[in-house]
């Protein structure tokens, strides 16, 4: 799959990732061609998302940015993420926009 082909909501996923990290933004960009369809994308990249919720220094640490970011405020913007992707998840497909292509 490619992000091209992803609805509005689920493309805007990777906004909420650059927001917190251009390099999570390219991790999950990227993360889109292994998988099939949008909804087996959402389930991996919350997944993902909660781990590094879970573990957010040790993300930081392993792509040398944990001391170029406020931890804090990078933990709540992965928050603000995963719930937009939870919210993703449990709206219709029908209902997420059209891709923008």
């Amino acid at each position: 799959m490619d992000t091209d082909y992803l609805t509005t909501m689920a493309y805007n996923c990777l906004r909420y990732a650059n927001d917190a990290s251009d390099i999570l933004k390219s991790e999950l960009g990227a993360a889109c061609s292994d998988y099939k369809t949008e909804d087996e994308y959402l389930d991996g990249i919350l997944k993902d998302i909660k781990e590094i919720e879970m573990y957010p220094e040790e993300y930081l640490d392993w792509w040398n940015l944990l001391e170029q970011m406020d931890v804090k405020m990078f933990v709540k913007k992965i928050r603000i993420m995963r719930e937009h992707i939870e919210k993703t998840i449990t709206t219709p497909r029908d209902e997420r926009g059209k891709p923008e292509w």
